[in-house]
């Protein structure tokens, strides 16, 4: 696993603290189903490899930490090398359930999305979700042969003949 350097000096939000990368810029709820699939906003949540860098991190400073000790005592003893631990996982912590809550919810708002795009119900949807092996754009097309729009407009259209013809 490739680990970026660990990024410092960025202005945190306090309501945030735990996250040091930006988030995913989404599409506006009024965008269409397509465009907000081609933009990456229900796609996996990338919470979880941080959670998992900040583990990575956390063992370098733990490492450093015990390399620049000056004492007699063990390090692992002193309450600055507990508070790093103690830092760490509760930033894991808190980015793995952000993790969890913001996958459930693209997931939601996907199959959400399919119903209101093609008149179906959420089980159908939920059916073909778990048959199907592709990406996301590859389902959208799966489901847009199979099924009817809601209201087809010639953007839709146009939009589906794009993709046909590009693969």
């Amino acid at each position: 696993m490739r680990v970026p350097k660990k990024p410092s000096g960025r202005k945190r939000s306090p309501f945030y603290w735990w996250r040091r990368f930006r988030t995913h810029k989404t599409k506006p709820w009024n965008a269409s189903l397509l465009a907000k699939i081609k933009n990456g906003d229900f796609e996996y949540p990338p919470y979880f490899k941080q959670a998992e860098w900040e583990l990575h991190w956390m063992e370098e400073d733990l490492d450093e930490f015990v390399k620049n000790y000056k004492g007699l005592d063990d390090p692992r003893r002193f309450n600055e090398y507990k508070n790093i631990r103690i830092k760490a996982y509760k930033r894991y912590n808190l980015l793995y359930k952000d993790g969890h809550e913001t996958d459930n919810k693209r997931l939601q708002d996907l199959v959400e999305g399919f119903c209101k795009e093609f008149k179906i119900s959420k089980s159908e949807v939920w059916e073909i979700m778990e048959t199907f092996g592709g990406t996301t754009e590859e389902l959208y097309i799966d489901v847009a042969s199979k099924f009817d729009y809601n209201r087809l407009s010639k953007k839709k259209a146009i939009e589906i003949f794009k993709i046909n013809n590009e693969i």
